[in-house]
Formats: C-alpha cells, sequence, structure tokens
C-alpha cells in the first residue's frame, strides 16, 4: 500500500508499505549529519529515499547522489526526490559492489538489516535488503571507506546496544569514530539508538556530546525533540 507523507508545508512524499517506512532513526540521523559546506555525498541504502531528503532539504548546498537495493525501492526515491523538487540520482545498486573509489566527501547510511540470527528476514531482494544475509554492517562500513575521500565522513546510527559491533566494523574499514551522541526515549531510560560520525583514515580520539532525549521525564515531547520534528506549540 502507497500512502503520502506530509513531511513539512508543501512537500508531501510517498511511502510503500512493503519497504522500510520513514521512522525516528532516519529524521534524527539527517539531524546529526554536518557535512561541510557543498561537499558531495552519498546516500547508501536509501530506501525509499527519505534520509537524502531530509538531509538536502535541511542543507541545499550539499550535492547528494543515492544508492538502493531494491528496484521498487528506488524507484520511489526517485519519485520522491522529483517531489521534494531536489536533483538526487538514485542508482539501483548492491553496495558490496559499488565501484566509486574515493569520490566522495561524506556517506549517510541508516543500514536497513536485522541481525541474521534473530531471524527476521524477508523473502526474495527485500530480505537483502532487510538482513545481514544481505549485508553485514562490516560490508556497510567496508562500501562506505571505498567510496570515501581521505578524511571523508560518514554518518550512520546504530542500536545502541551493538555498538561494540560497529565499532569493530569501522575499525577494519580504516574508519575513526569521532562523534558520538545516544539517544534515549527518556530520563531514567537506557540508550536506544547511537548517532555516530567517523572519518576515513582519522587520528585517535573521540568526542561523546550530550545525551538526546526525546521526552521529558513527565512523558511530554523534549524542547530538541521538538527542534528535530519541527514541532510548534
Amino acid at each position: 500500500m502507497v500512502k503520502q507523507l506530509d513531511i513539512r508545508p508543501g512537500i508531501v512524499l510517498l511511502q510503500d508499505d512493503r519497504f522500510f517506512p520513514l521512522g525516528e532513526d532516519t529524521m534524527l540521523l539527517s539531524h546529526f549529519a554536518s557535512p561541510r559546506q557543498n561537499a558531495r555525498g552519498l546516500d547508501l541504502c536509501a530506501g525509499q529515499g527519505y534520509l537524502g531528503i531530509l538531509t538536502a532539504l535541511r542543507r541545499p548546498d550539499l550535492h547528494l547522489e543515492a544508492v538502493e537495493l531494491v528496484e521498487e525501492a528506488a524507484q520511489i526515491a526517485h519519485k520522491n526526490a522529483f517531489l521534494a523538487n531536489l536533483d538526487i540520482p538514485v542508482a539501483r545498486a548492491d553496495l558490496r559492489r559499488l565501484n566509486l573509489p574515493h569520490r566522495y566527501d561524506f556517506v549517510l547510511c541508516n543500514p536497513p538489516y536485522f541481525e541474521a540470527a534473530r531471524g527476521r528476514t524477508a523473502a526474495g531482494a527485500l530480505a537483502e535488503a532487510r538482513s545481514d544475509v544481505g549485508a553485514s554492517i562490516g560490508e556497510v562500513c567496508a562500501a562506505a571507506a571505498r567510496v570515501l575521500k581521505t578524511g571523508g565522513r560518514f554518518f550512520l546510527c546504530f542500536p545502541a546496544a551493538r555498538l561494540e559491533a560497529l565499532f569493530s566494523a569501522l575499525s577494519q574499514a580504516d574508519l575513526a569514530p569521532k562523534r558520538l551522541r545516544f539517544v534515549y526515549p527518556r530520563p531514567g531510560k537506557e540508550a536506544n539508538l547511537a548517532l555516530v560520525e567517523a572519518v576515513r583514515e582519522g587520528g585517535p580520539g573521540i568526542t561523546v556530546l550530550p545525551p538526546l532525549f526525546l521526552k521529558n521525564a513527565d512523558g511530554t515531547p523534549s524542547e530538541e525533540y521538538r527542534t528535530i520534528y519541527e514541532v510548534r506549540t
């Protein structure tokens, strides 16, 4: 089923329920990403295009391209870029076979998979897009490293509970984590998401940013949540 999403005044995008919907992690990552001015970037695992589109709407100076494994999702991403009045070329490609050596200043990625051991897979092409059977976090990081220039930045989000696996994959790809921010549902709860910036061939040292609480202790949206989602009182 295809529905319409009002992401901001005057911009309505498409969402096919067969593929990953626009979620909280995508919203948070698009706000966290901070490429340099006029940088050239790639949205890996673009899905229906939301991450690249939200980032480009916030930063119109950027030059973005996107790749997506599943043909139908890539087609929707292309349509969504058009609906947002953005020039974001979307290619159907397997990130494990990308041959774009050191072309980009930054890479965005919201890795669309689950741990294969947990059995959360689907049939056919969607299984490849949604599970470690298709692309492990190691393969995602390796792909980012191949397409990034030296000093290029990799912005991604990852389950906080699996951060050890992410850091191991980044290290193997010669990507050094430089900024880290944990996302919490509310004070007193455990972090459920990590926002990460890594640099290709970066040096030692990492900045841990203040925690991001999505809700206040009383359950109302936090001020930062309102800013990210452009919620007005």
